[in-house]
């Protein structure tokens, strides 16, 4: 009985979750409805719900660290009200590593806000990960929707393409994405400094990397 009721309580709690603050549309409920009812049925099949609990030996998944976008987006990305708690749940999702779960939230997310820039820099990167770190045409694509919907003079989707890029390892497009921004931004940019600081460790790295490829003497 116990097993019961604390099934249903996480039921509820998944259902509250979705409906607030990403308030679902209704088939998307529907959905998530016949999944709960799903796994009832599973767990009463397969599950004892009326035997007590005891304790598991089974080990959990480590959470991974947080990326360079988790930390990136808080500074230059919105991190208030929905946009935000939609970017950090996504976050929450890449450390548990349920990867597709973050993709699938944010294009949700983007279905009721389609001109959200932000919401689309974090689908492109939710996608990357997806992809294992590489920058596939998915990716691509993102990024540049995420370009199109950005208010003029936005660096944000050129800004975390290159971050991708960085994540991924190809240190060359990453210097040529973020030099070609640092070109683009007017004197009074806000952005001009922390793209110099970026564009001055992608320099280090690029060197780093090539004395680490020379042989020894």
């Amino acid at each position: 009985m116990i097993g019961w009721l604390i099934f249903l309580l996480l039921a509820l709690v998944v259902l509250g979750l979705l409906t607030w603050p990403m308030r679902l549309a209704r088939p998307a409920l529907m959905l998530v409805g016949a999944a709960l009812f799903t796994a009832a049925a599973g767990y009463a099949w397969q599950g004892s719900p009326g035997l007590t609990g005891a304790p598991s030996a089974a080990a959990e998944r480590p959470l991974r660290p947080d990326s360079l976008f988790a930390a990136e987006r808080m500074r230059f990305l919105n991190h208030y009200g929905e946009t935000g708690i939609a970017l950090g749940t996504a976050d929450a999702f890449n450390r548990m590593g349920e990867d597709e779960g973050a993709a699938w939230l944010l294009r949700n997310a983007i279905v009721k806000r389609p001109n959200d820039a932000d919401l689309r820099v974090g689908y492109a990167h939710a996608l990357f990960v997806l992809a294992k770190g590489h920058v596939t045409p998915a990716v691509t694509l993102a990024f540049d929707r995420a370009d199109a919907v950005a208010k003029p003079g936005n660096p944000a989707p050129a800004y975390f393409r290159g971050l991708a890029y960085l994540e991924g390892g190809d240190l060359d497009e990453a210097q040529q994405v973020w030099r070609s921004l640092r070109a683009a931004l007017p004197a009074a940019s806000p952005w001009i400094k922390p793209m110099e600081e970026r564009i001055a460790l992608v320099d280090i790295l690029r060197q780093r990397a090539t004395m680490g490829a020379q042989p020894a003497p």
